[in-house]
């Protein structure tokens, strides 16, 4: 007689599809099916689990780390990460707006300027650690959050400009931004506490717009003009009957302002127009960035229409006072100068 077995069926870890004369798999009724998971003790689980959570935020924090002390390694344009030193020690600050395709290593070599660049791409952008709240109102959104972060700690002139090393806004001595503020004369701006970099009437002078007066075409079509009083009341927070019969200036959101002009409005004042700038939906971000280039010149201090002669600009900005009373006189040709050429 056969003695029957008493140990219990051994079983696979997992279930085969078919049994072992083809039909479907029958497990034991008295065995337990084991499943890997149910291999591992409840607080051996715990322990994993929990190891697992400590190794992936040992992850996060490297990454954290690295990006924020390599960046400090990692091109800026060509130069290392920007600093952003205290500017009220500054003389001479310059504020940017760049999107992640621009190339601003320029700002660096100017030897009056201290750049504080802000990255307007939709992602963080390594190297650069300045950042508007909202990507809406385009440069008008830079501009004013740095006199809103900085509003206390102010350098005694700004210049606020466009990324590009070269734009055609730059009416005098070439193309070149950097150029026009390494030879803009600090008197004149410090005498005048605002001054647009561009010289050249066309376009925005005499006049551009009349907020009180759209034209029809304007209504119909849904301009930013037609609804331009409006957007003045908001801005300035004043009555209709303040609103300006004119706006007239030179284009086009490139200027230096002095340090006591900006503060000549209150705080308040550029949080409530960086508001209306980050929030309206009266218009879109691009044509709201228009409105700002219209009324920069009024924000600080200008009168509505203000256009000073391109020759009183140009000498005075650049110190580039034209022909003197009387012509100029030839040279001999053995002036010292480019060989073959007379130095003037």
């Amino acid at each position: 007689m056969r003695r029957r077995s008493s140990s219990v069926p051994v079983r696979p870890l997992f279930p085969y599809p078919r049994g072992d004369e083809g039909g479907p798999f029958q497990p034991a009724t008295h065995a337990k099916i084991i499943w890997p998971a149910m291999m591992i003790s409840p607080s051996k689980r715990v322990t994993r689990g929990a190891g697992l959570v400590v190794v992936l935020l040992a992850f996060l924090w490297i990454g954290f780390f690295n990006w924020h002390v390599v960046a400090d390694k990692l091109p800026y344009g060509r130069v290392k990460m920007q600093e952003v030193p205290d500017p009220s020690k500054l003389d001479k600050v310059l504020v940017l707006g760049k999107m992640p395709n621009e190339d601003v290593s320029w700002t660096h070599n100017l030897k009056q300027w201290t750049p504080f660049v802000y990255t307007m791409g939709k992602r963080p952008e390594r190297g650069y650690i300045l950042r508007p709240p909202s990507l809406q109102g385009r440069e008008a959104v830079v501009y004013l959050s740095f006199i809103i972060d900085y509003y206390d700690a102010l350098p005694n002139m700004t210049a606020f400009v466009h990324a590009g090393r070269e734009q055609w806004h730059n009416s005098e001595l070439g193309p070149w931004t950097g150029t026009i503020l390494e030879n803009l004369r600090a008197d004149t701006v410090r005498r005048r506490g605002y001054v647009n970099l561009r010289c050249e009437h066309d376009p925005g002078c005499p006049d551009d717009v009349h907020p009180k007066h759209p034209t029809q075409s304007d209504i119909d079509g849904d301009d930013i003009r037609a609804h331009f009083a409006d957007v003045y009341m908001e801005l300035f927070n004043v009555s209709r009957a303040d609103i300006p019969e004119h706006l007239g200036h030179q284009c086009c959101a490139q200027f230096v302002v002095t340090r006591d002009r900006i503060r000549e409005r209150s705080r308040e004042d550029y949080v409530r127009m960086r508001r209306w700038a980050m929030t309206q939906t009266v218009t879109t971000s691009f044509n709201a960035g228009w409105v700002f280039e219209k009324t920069w010149h009024v924000i600080f201090g200008m009168p509505p229409q203000y256009c000073p002669a391109p020759d009183v600009c140009k000498c005075e900005l650049f110190g580039w006072c034209g022909v003197p009373k009387g012509g100029i006189k030839s040279l001999p040709s053995d002036h010292k100068g480019i060989k073959g050429k007379q130095k003037l």
